[in-house]
């Protein structure tokens, strides 16, 4: 007697703003949100494979707003005025 195995399909929820981004994908859709101005969310997330184990796999989230980043010039400027310094008072 042979026991046959029941074939559980795998899948990932998203949202109509959402979809599953392979890894060697994601710079692409990066420069192309980049391009056309819009916004994104990106988390990872392990996915289930064909296979029975797991792979690591991008959520991309579209945005209503694009995130707005300051350009850094790898330096960090000091300010000329003087912080407040803590003082230890030992307790009596």
């Amino acid at each position: 007697m042979s026991v046959s195995r029941a074939t559980i399909p795998r899948m990932v929820t998203v949202y109509a703003n959402q979809t599953v981004v392979r890894g060697e994908d994601l710079p692409e859709v990066i420069r192309a949100a980049e391009v056309l101005g819009l916004g994104l969310k990106i988390e990872n997330v392990m996915v289930p494979d064909d296979d029975g184990g797991y792979s690591l796999e991008w959520i991309v989230t579209r945005e209503d707003e694009v995130p707005v980043y300051d350009e850094w010039e790898g330096r960090f400027e000091e300010s000329d005025e003087d912080d407040d310094e803590l003082v230890f008072t030992p307790a009596e």
